[in-house]
């Protein structure tokens, strides 16, 4: 089974701070640490394009695919959904072909 890796980027709606963002974050990472397949989330900002990186690695692709879907229709994320600027965003789902952390912990 091959790694996948979940990059959701996107900008936040007029008037939401960083530290709403993080807090949503954080109250979603409850349900999406409990899926299967799920390894490593992180969260990062890229101040010169003002773009937000929701980055999420997984066991396979197909876990990575089905908790995005499972994601999208859960309560304890639609904290975090509201906030973002719903035209700004995109999602990838990429095959990780090499990762050195993944090494260490098998």
């Amino acid at each position: 089974m091959q790694s996948a890796i979940e990059i959701v980027t996107f900008k936040l709606r007029q008037g939401v701070t960083e530290h709403d963002l993080v807090a949503a974050s954080e109250q979603s990472q409850a349900f999406v640490a409990n899926l299967p397949g799920f390894q490593y989330r992180s969260l990062s900002y890229e101040i010169e394009r003002n773009l937000w990186n929701d980055v999420i690695y997984w066991d396979s692709m197909e876990e990575a695919k089905q908790a995005s879907k499972q994601f999208a229709a859960n309560e304890q994320c639609q904290a975090l959904i509201a906030l973002i600027d719903r035209g700004s965003v995109d999602i990838q789902h990429q095959h990780i072909k090499m990762c050195d952390l993944a090494k260490k912990y098998r």
